[in-house]
């Protein structure tokens, strides 16, 4: 399986007034900063927890089809854009949504399965099915549980405040709560 994003979140689920002011930081001198140590924290946590926070696209490139697909990042949000194949000639083609059955849990990863009597179509391998799918809690900061909204604050924190150090594992433990464990 291989992973590719498609459109990345339009939003961050802190804002540069949350941080700031979490960080007790008045000035705008460190605005780019703290920015960027937003877009940081939220990706290193949803590296932790294996999820997506913020609605974003993604597709999954897999080498063979097994009848259930678990879907990475959740929680997924249904319906799939698309699932396409692509035969050994190269031809792609789309499967039709009426074939199969979409498993949206927010809490573990979703999962796809051909409707009963509808086996997946013949493909010729390598990177040749293709799931395009949208994750995330939702499109805006307050969709985000306010566990990990806390957890990203901390972890805000800890980078403003200790540059160029590594993380301790302390740091991301506020994560675990939110951890997937599978995929």
């Amino acid at each position: 399986m291989r992973l590719k994003l498609i459109t990345a979140p339009a939003t961050e689920p802190i804002t540069l007034d949350e941080a700031k002011n979490h960080l007790k930081v008045d000035s705008a001198d460190d605005n780019v900063l703290i920015g960027n140590l937003i877009t940081t924290a939220r990706q290193l946590a949803e590296k932790e927890t294996k999820r997506a926070f913020i609605t974003q696209t993604w597709q999954m490139f897999l080498d063979t089809a097994p009848h259930v697909i678990e879907i990475p990042k959740p929680p997924l949000q249904s319906p799939l854009v698309s699932i396409k194949v692509i035969d050994t000639d190269g031809t792609e083609s789309t499967i039709s949504k009426d074939n199969y059955i979409v498993d949206a849990s927010e809490n573990s990863p979703g999962r796809v399965v051909p409707k009963l009597g509808y086996v997946w179509p013949y493909h010729r391998g390598f990177a040749s099915f293709i799931i395009e799918y949208k994750a995330g809690y939702g499109d805006n900061a307050d969709d985000v549980p306010r566990g990990i909204r806390d957890g990203i604050l901390k972890l805000i924190t800890y980078l403003y405040e200790n540059r160029g150090d590594n993380i301790p594992k302390e740091t991301l433990s506020v994560f675990a709560p939110y951890k997937v464990w599978s995929i």
